[in-house]
């Protein structure tokens, strides 16, 4: 978030604390318990709008690596014993489809190399009699079919991060203006019922609705409910 949204915001988390400290001169009226309940909610859409807008996209990008090389491994571990299979009844035609190295694998782009993955999975499976006297049994083909799947999540992975970042980056500012039109034309006009009532809790919703503008590098704490030095915002 901007600063001046941390700033919005940080007000809003402030009446919200406001309102529930001094639950018991407003929990008679329907209409406030609506509102701040309202708010409240808002503010947790907020907050999970901006942690996601936060999140560090690379984070993907070594998951997708690592996924990667798994499923390269596991193929060419499968492949190569159909392929020594294949030498062994010279049958040239499943030998040329399992004639590859972790270069090429690695030089193939994300849906070649899934159904490299798939392809290789099936070839095991129909041969799987012959195989088991190379050690290749039906849970290592098992195996490969898991990594194949792990791997069509996982291959997009970077894009999708992204694109929610985007989304969130996107979105954020109507949520933060929902949350400031609620206050301003619902729980500001309800709160002049206290005003004659009860001045003193008028007064500190007053005081909570103020914007108080801290900048970026400031460090030290804020107090929960700030004194007027200003209009509420309007």
């Amino acid at each position: 978030m901007t600063q001046d949204q941390l700033n919005i915001t940080g007000m809003h988390s402030t009446v919200s604390a406001y309102m529930t400290q001094n639950n018991s001169v407003w929990n008679g009226v329907k209409a406030v318990s609506d509102t701040v309940a309202a708010l409240t909610a808002n503010n947790g859409v907020i907050t999970d709008k901006a942690n996601k807008q936060e999140t560090a996209t690379d984070g993907a990008s070594p998951q997708k690596v690592q996924a990667k090389h798994d499923l390269e491994e596991q193929i060419m571990e499968i492949a190569d014993q159909i392929s020594s299979l294949a030498a062994k009844n010279k049958d040239a035609g499943l030998g040329a489809q399992v004639e590859f190295s972790l270069s090429m694998l690695d030089k193939m782009d994300d849906d070649q190399l899934e159904n490299t993955g798939k392809n290789v999975s099936a070839l095991a499976t129909a041969n799987l009699a012959a195989l088991a006297d190379y050690n290749v049994t039906a849970a290592d083909v098992t195996a490969l079919d898991a990594l194949v799947t792990n791997w069509d999540a996982v291959k997009t992975a970077p894009r999708t991060a992204i694109a929610s970042r985007s989304s969130q980056t996107k979105t954020l500012p109507q949520a933060i203006s929902d949350n400031t039109s609620l206050l301003r034309n619902q729980l500001d006009k309800q709160m002049t019922k206290f005003k004659k009532t009860n001045p003193e809790f008028y007064a500190g919703y007053q005081a909570a609705r103020v914007i108080v503008s801290r900048r970026s590098h400031h460090t030290g704490k804020q107090p929960a409910a700030p004194a007027p030095q200003a209009a509420p915002q309007k």
